[in-house]
């Protein structure tokens, strides 16, 4: 076994409903609302795709997921040998991590952001660098000035999980510039499609002036296809062919395939997800509590407190499971009656103690 392993352990999921009944004594129905789910769920063409491949369970998988690399390369109008794809983004930083880093290497990234970034680095026997969050955001700068001959990868979540910030175009191009090119900067936009800002990057067209910059995003948020797990990175053909290596031959499923083709297709749906989740999250932002929660760009929202724990149980009260962090409290956006029980919750929570 390998040493650095000792100092890990295996992904904890929170509580499920019924468990968080049984522990607080809990009446009622309890919404999941810890995991940036799109609650919603997935476009009705995405069913109708699954029963219709139903019968072709017993065959494998096509490797790769041509139809659906196919599908998004026309759509992006970029080669398809650009693209791969992983069972969710967690396997695709796996793959990355696993061909790129060797033993003391480094990763650049952030506080406070997606921990399977620092955690597939350790495994390699990588060092993690985390440079402090700027009131919830990344510090650009400090990334920068963080480099160092050993650095081998840059992570960046644009929007943030679990802050929900983000950095512009001007800010990513201008930190781009001030890479060295060797080394790749990996742009996580897993939350890409719930954006409704005007300055958020153009991280395809900065692709083509920094071959480094590697584009990451997945169907298990806005999608609604956390349970199919597909994510995928658009990268230089040389880096894609790299990581194809490390990649499983039959890594997506084949209902997993088609589903996110249908889902990918339906862009009436995903406007209509995003206009949904514009409305619901600007309520969080017109009370005067908005001075603790970080502007999100996301499904969900951070709300800053001292006392996480408390407020996490309040939430509790009201039916609203969510996701207790160190110094505060990640909320999904849930349907419209959760949302405004939650909002009745921070109104009335004591902030100040």
């Amino acid at each position: 076994m390998k040493e650095q392993i000792k100092q890990l352990s295996a992904y904890q999921p929170g509580l499920s409903p019924q468990e968080l009944k049984k522990k607080y004594g809990i009446e009622g129905k309890l919404y999941k609302l810890a995991s940036n789910e799109n609650l919603y769920g997935p476009s009705p063409a995405v069913k109708e795709a699954i029963v219709n491949h139903l019968d072709e369970l017993y065959y494998y998988p096509e490797t790769g997921s041509p139809t659906l690399r196919e599908t998004i390369s026309a759509d992006l109008n970029i080669d398809p040998s650009r693209i791969l794809f992983g069972a969710g983004l967690d396997e695709v930083i796996l793959m990355i991590s696993r061909a790129v880093l060797t033993p003391g290497d480094k990763i650049v990234t952030s506080e406070m952001t997606f921990g399977q970034y620092n955690h597939n680095a350790i495994v390699e026997s990588a060092e993690v660098v985390q440079v402090p969050m700027n009131e919830g955001h990344f510090d650009l700068d400090g990334l920068k000035n963080a480099i160092d001959e050993k650095t081998k990868l840059i992570w960046l979540c644009n929007p943030n999980n679990p802050t929900g910030t983000y950095f512009t175009h001007t800010e990513l191009r201008d930190f781009l510039n001030s890479v060295p090119t060797q080394i790749p900067v990996i742009i996580d936009e897993a939350y890409y499609e719930f954006v409704t800002a005007s300055d958020f990057p153009d991280t395809l067209t900065l692709q083509k002036e920094f071959p480094n910059a590697f584009l990451l995003r997945t169907f298990s948020k806005a999608y609604g296809l956390a349970g199919m797990r597909v994510g995928y990175i658009i990268a230089a053909e040389e880096a894609i062919e790299a990581f194809n290596i490390i990649r499983p031959p039959f890594n997506v499923g084949r209902l997993s395939e088609y589903a996110a083709v249908a889902a990918y297709s339906d862009k009436e749906y995903i406007k209509q997800i995003r206009e949904r989740n514009a409305i619901e999250r600007e309520k969080f932002y017109s009370i005067p509590e908005k001075k603790y929660i970080y502007p999100s760009e996301t499904n969900f929202v951070y709300v800053t407190a001292s006392r996480p724990h408390d407020l996490y149980q309040e939430l509790l009260k009201v039916g609203c499971i969510t996701r207790e962090f160190p110094n505060g409290v990640r909320i999904t956006l849930g349907f419209p009656e959760q949302n405004d029980k939650m909002i009745e919750v921070l109104q009335r929570f004591n902030f100040e103690e």
